[in-house]
């Protein structure tokens, strides 16, 4: 591989023996720059491909993202893959994801990723195309690339002279809705997001999924769903965000706190924090929840 072409930032939270790992598996093939957003990190004997930043704290995906990024950028990297300590990728995945952008010499493709397996809900995850006045789920199939509004951070490629125009992960965002919004930012300033269907990454979206009158729907803790519902809000400040993206969103804000509020455990507990996101949400209240 040429100098300078690929950097990975991983981000590590608590991080397991088994997350700790497949850093240093990944090293033996790439520079890594790991972003530790772990409040009482221990020590990790890395190698010299390895860049360690600790944080001491957690200060959120999106402040975490880009503080490896600009480490990435300041080391003069064309691209730079993000991964979350849960995923790995496998070397033939990120070498499929770094070609096509060689194979497809456009200044206008700012990210790049594979379409995910959610292990927890046992699908594949389709894309997810906004239009005016529709939603379209396009289907991981085929072997065609897709064009979509965002996909998630980890395992997407980004091309960083990209990212110089689009900016920074929102920051107040702190953890939800992160790369829904760099996605929809990106699309307002003419730059592609694109998925590789015929690319597979094994993923899990939150926990355990919970099922409410015979259906799905994916789980996660009660301080993840105060961010979910809080960040709907900031989304509708947004001017580069959809209107009907942000109409669905809203209109969603009752069934989910119903459908968390019932069937989870801690019921109580997911209700006070869907309802503090939505007030926070409404009053302005962004960035870290405190205590």
């Amino acid at each position: 591989m040429k100098k300078n072409i690929l950097s990975l930032v991983v981000i590590f939270y608590k991080p397991e023996p088994c997350h700790i790992n497949n850093v240093i598996s990944l090293s033996e093939h790439y520079d890594i720059v790991v972003v530790d957003n772990t409040p009482e990190p221990e020590r990790y004997d890395f190698n010299d491909k390895v860049t360690l930043i600790t944080l001491n704290d957690n200060v959120g995906i999106a402040k975490a993202l880009n503080l490896g990024i600009e480490e990435v950028k300041n080391r003069g990297y064309q691209y730079c893959l993000l991964l979350d300590q849960d995923s790995v990728p496998s070397n033939e995945l990120i070498q499929s994801l770094l070609n096509f952008y060689h194979d497809h010499p456009c200044d206008d493709i700012a990210v790049v990723a594979p379409c995910y397996h959610d292990k927890a809900m046992g699908a594949n995850a389709p894309f997810i195309k906004q239009h005016r006045f529709k939603k379209e789920r396009i289907e991981a199939t085929g072997s065609k690339p897709i064009d979509a509004s965002f996909v998630i951070s980890s395992a997407s490629l980004i091309n960083l002279s990209c990212y110089d125009v689009i900016g920074p992960m929102n920051e107040e965002l702190f953890i939800d809705h992160v790369d829904i919004e760099w996605g929809f930012r990106a699309n307002s300033l003419n730059y592609r997001v694109v998925g590789l269907p015929w690319l597979k990454m094994e993923h899990e979206i939150g926990g355990e999924p919970v099922i409410f009158f015979g259906k799905k729907f994916v789980n996660h803790s009660a301080i993840r769903h105060y961010y979910y519902l809080r960040n709907v809000f900031m989304l509708l400040r947004l001017k580069h965000i959809p209107t009907y993206y942000k109409l669905v969103e809203v209109f969603k804000l009752i069934p989910r706190l119903v459908i968390y509020s019932t069937v989870t455990n801690n019921r109580l507990d997911h209700f006070k924090h869907m309802v503090k996101g939505i007030y926070h949400g409404m009053i302005g209240r962004f960035g870290k929840l405190d205590g």
